[in-house]
């Protein structure tokens, strides 16, 4: 894209914070009004009579003048007069610059029906006027009164990209302009610029036109982030990091968005868990108005992130679920492409180590669990549910950490599930969050309990001294990236315990240990045998109660334990590094999205 096409994706991206707040809209109406207080300096505009009989407004001037906002002879007639004038082909999004009494706006509205109109009007004290004296907008008009200019801005980019950045066209109220210049001329080079360059056509361009692709990869500073990276430069394609942080979703992700894609044109958006959408769709409206392809790798529960945001689903969003237990979930919110990708593990980090005397004493032990307490993220589900229904999470969480099974399925034989007909579908999920959270801090305190008669090692947050107490040896949480590994290499055997949520899949354990050509004794899951081969490659219990026995046998015969390693290891560098998760995602990226006349 041209400089001149780079400035105006900046002018596009206005300050932030937006608005107060996204719903500080007044009362809503038909049509939408975003109001604020009025702005220092403009003087209350006064009504008078015009010779038509017909109400116009005085106003005094930014320079002092007087002036009026209509004619004084007929608003009306002035205002066919000068909409008769303007060059305008009725599509997309046509932005006002001054409201007045309104009588310009309604004869817009007239001819131009499929527009979407937006009126930015410098005091709000002249909206309020226009509502009882003049011509009170169609439905289809918006109007923004009395916002600094930085703030309208942001609102005309929210309503442009809700709209899938349709083409945007401005009609200057000359009279406005007039009165108030030092406002509307802040506004309007940057709405002209916009204008002139139609983003949405500019940003449009071929994907997957080469071998090696490009690929725009949102970074929140998750774990997952510097894995995926990598993997994707070992296979020979260019990686754009777009960063993001906490609460820069929608409008401000399109805006970061849209500067990359001006300079980069990558061929597809990848992302981890939905990360950098919000949950009006903003984002996904302007993946869909430019044809830019978007791939989600979830590695958490779908349903309690996406489930119930049905602006998110789009043809242009290819999901990818480690859980195949989510994918008729998915398929049933409307996403046509949605693909089962189980974890993997990076195998630069985890991999067989020297481990000297010194790393040996500090990280050696007969078995070892590294892993939360659960404690921390169960009381902030705790804290989203209604305490009526305390009682019922417990119950249930009960049920879940001594056999698993659906939530829904537990709810059923509780015979407690009327209780919650009256939630909505989100408190629904954060009820099911709750117990799944509960349920996997059982199962997990359940398991480590059998560490105790062995020299073990248990490594997490200061919540494993609330659940265990006296007895247990408890260190504090490691480096993922240097010290796990060291720990893997370290001990005998590492054990395994699968969270909750996880209905059907494996966890990152199941294969970080074994790349480390160390023993995992991990709980059985359904999909575990497509993955590792149990007793062959890894080690497997299916109820807590088997821990003791299975780490006595593997502790008495060490030559078994190191077999089933190096087979694990040996399976893991074959199928089960993220080189042979992310190949995966382009190569579905490519044929689902790329130029099929190559």
């Amino acid at each position: 894209m041209s400089e001149s096409g780079e400035a105006a994706i900046e002018s596009l991206n206005p300050p932030y914070p937006e608005p107060a707040d996204r719903t500080d809209r007044g009362k809503q109406t038909s049509p939408q009004t975003v109001t604020a207080p009025r702005r220092a300096g403009i003087q209350e505009p006064v009504p008078v009579r015009a010779r038509n009989g017909s109400w116009t407004l005085k106003v005094r001037a930014e320079d002092g003048s007087e002036r009026a906002f209509h004619s004084l002879y007929n608003p009306e007639a002035e205002a066919r007069a000068i909409v008769g004038s303007f060059e305008f082909d009725g599509r997309g999004v046509l932005v006002v610059l001054g409201l007045g009494l309104g009588y310009h706006v309604a004869e817009l509205a007239d001819r131009y029906p499929r527009a979407q109109i937006v009126v930015v009007e410098a005091d709000s004290k002249t909206a309020s006027l226009c509502q009882k004296l003049g011509r009170s907008p169609k439905p289809q008009v918006t109007v923004i009164s009395g916002r600094p200019a930085d703030e309208a801005l942001a609102w005309i980019l929210r309503l442009q990209l809700r709209s899938g950045m349709q083409p945007l066209a401005v009609f200057p109220l000359a009279s406005a302009l007039a009165a108030f210049p030092s406002y509307y001329q802040s506004l309007l080079p940057s709405l002209e610029r916009s204008a002139r360059l139609r983003l949405r056509d500019k940003l449009k361009y071929p994907k997957f036109l080469t071998d090696e692709a490009r690929i725009a990869v949102v970074d929140f500073g998750y774990y997952l982030v510097r894995e995926i990276e990598r993997a994707l430069q070992r296979l020979g394609h260019q990686v754009f990091l777009l960063p993001l942080k906490k609460g820069q979703e929608g409008e401000q992700a399109v805006c970061i968005l849209m500067e990359m894609m001006s300079r980069h044109r990558p061929d597809f958006l990848l992302t981890v868990n939905h990360l950098g959408f919000d949950q009006q769709g903003i984002l996904t409206a302007f993946l869909d108005s430019v044809e830019l392809p978007a791939a989600s790798w979830y590695v958490d529960n779908p349903n309690l992130i996406i489930k119930g945001y049905d602006a998110n689903v789009s043809p242009h969003v290819s999901m990818f679920v480690w859980d195949r237990g989510y994918l008729a979930d998915m398929k049933s919110m409307g996403f046509e492409h949605v693909h089962y990708l189980p974890l993997a593990t990076d195998d630069e980090v985890f991999k067989p180590l020297e481990i000297a005397p010194s790393d040996r004493r500090m990280y050696g032990a007969e078995i070892a669990f590294v892993g939360n307490s659960m404690l921390e993220p169960v009381a902030q589900w705790i804290q989203k549910v209604p305490p009526g229904l305390h009682p019922l999470v417990e119950e249930l969480a009960r049920m879940l950490g001594t056999k698993r099974m659906p939530v829904t399925s537990a709810l059923r034989l509780s015979g407690d599930s009327r209780e919650l007909d009256h939630l909505s579908e989100a408190e629904r999920l954060d009820f099911e969050g709750a117990v799944l959270w509960r349920a996997t801090l059982l199962y997990r305190l359940s398991c480590v309990k059998h560490l105790a008669e062995f020299r073990h090692r248990i490594h997490g947050d200061e919540g494993w001294k609330d659940l265990l107490g006296d007895g247990y040896r408890l260190f504090p949480r490691l480096s993922y990236y240097t010290e796990v590994p060291k720990l893997y290499n370290a001990c005998g055997i590492n054990l395994n315990a699968t969270n909750l949520q996880m209905g059907s899949a494996v966890n990152q354990r199941v294969f970080d240990i074994p790349s480390c050509s160390a023993l995992v004794l991990t709980d059985y899951q359904e999909s575990l045998a497509e993955l590792l081969e149990p007793g062959r490659e890894c080690a497997t219990y299916t109820e807590p109660g088997e821990i003791p026995e299975m780490a006595r046998f593997y502790l008495r015969n060490p030559e078994t334990a190191r077999a089933i390693a190096r087979n694990g290891r040996e399976r893991v560098l074959r199928e089960h590094t993220y080189r042979h998760r992310l190949e995966r995602i382009v190569h579905s990226m490519r044929k689902t999205y790329g130029d099929r006349s190559r």
